[in-house]
This record gives structure tokens, C-alpha cells and sequence, in this order.
């Protein structure tokens, strides 16, 4: 993935064990010189919210208008 801007959507049950590769991801970035490419959101249960969907929104907006 890296270079490439990656948001990552989850719920604050999730273990910290998911997110292994998610902080190898933000290492390779930090490694290739891209340390703001690698986004999170935690929301409470594994249901959408609206502001979650802003976020996750306003993260596409960002990269895509790049």
C-alpha cells in the first residue's frame, strides 16, 4: 500500500493485535518520507455513524482533490 493514503474505519472493540499491520504501514511511510498518509477512526461498535462517515469522507475529499 505504501505510498498510497490509507484510512482504516473501526470499532473500539476491535483488539490491539488488528492493528499490527497498521503500524507497519505507518512505518514504511515514515521510512518512505510520507509520515501523513496513514489515518484512523474509532467509533464505538462496529456500526457506522454519521461522524464517522464525515470523516471517512473528508479523508477521500483530502487525497482526492491532491
Amino acid at each position: 500500500m505504501a505510498p498510497r493514503p490509507v484510512l482504516v474505519s473501526g470499532g473500539t472493540e476491535d483488539p490491539p493485535r488488528n492493528w499490527q499491520a497498521l503500524n507497519h504501514l505507518v512505518a514504511v511511510n515514515e521510512l518512505l518520507g510520507h509520515k501523513p498518509r496513514v489515518a484512523m477512526t474509532a467509533r464505538s461498535g462496529h456500526i457506522t455513524t454519521a461522524e464517522a462517515l464525515e470523516l471517512e469522507l473528508a479523508f477521500l475529499e483530502y487525497w482526492l482533490k491532491k
